[in-house]
């Protein structure tokens, strides 16, 4: 209110978006949130706390379609391609956090306790080992979860270096032809189309 600015990073916008969201479900009304804008002008620290927590308050208010969730920074006024990828870790997150936590008798595993006992090893158990690498866990692609040491071996660089990685791999892969080629002949032919046939992959 202060400066009259669209400010969609603001944790009140998510507090807003999420009471839409419950209200819509009271009438049982679908809703349509924007979620995961930030107000800051690039991928930053701010950029991942405001996205973080828009989408996450939404998310978990419930919402049936979240928009806007994705690279987009500056509150839609710019976008940025390693923020897509960044983004893709956080609406992953949300995601996660919304399967919860699975509780039946295999995840409770009651037989594994009562044989291994207190101050006993579970690294070594058949069971452990089965579900380490299960659902039960979401790897974000820009996320270090290595030690220090590893860490600074590989370069030490931060979660905005490695989504730029990420985009620099995605971008240079071959694109198949969004059109076969007789068809952007014909198209060609027809209408005075100056883009080069190289970008109609």
């Amino acid at each position: 209110m202060r400066t009259m600015n669209y400010l969609g990073g603001a944790i009140e916008s998510a507090l807003l978006n999420a009471a839409c969201v419950q209200l819509g479900g009271l009438i049982d009304v679908p809703t349509y949130s924007d979620a995961g804008l930030t107000d800051s002008k690039l991928p930053d620290i701010q950029a991942g706390y405001e996205k973080a927590a828009n989408i996450i308050l939404v998310a978990m208010a419930g919402g049936n379609y979240i928009h806007h969730s994705a690279g987009m920074l500056e509150s839609m006024l710019t976008v940025a391609y390693e923020q897509f990828v960044i983004d893709n870790d956080i609406n992953g997150m949300a995601l996660r956090a919304l399967q919860g936590i699975t509780v039946d008798e295999d995840t409770l595993a009651t037989e594994v306790i009562e044989r291994v006992g207190p101050g006993g090893n579970y690294l070594t158990q058949r069971h452990t080992l089965d579900h380490i690498r299960g659902d039960e866990y979401y790897l974000p692609t820009t996320a270090d979860r290595r030690s220090r040491t590893a860490w600074e071996q590989a370069g030490g660089v931060d979660a905005r270096e490695r989504a730029r990685e990420i985009v620099r791999e995605i971008l240079a892969r071959e694109r198949p032809a969004l059109i076969p080629p007789e068809v952007d002949a014909q198209i060609r032919a027809r209408f005075d189309i100056i883009a080069p046939i190289k970008n109609a992959k």
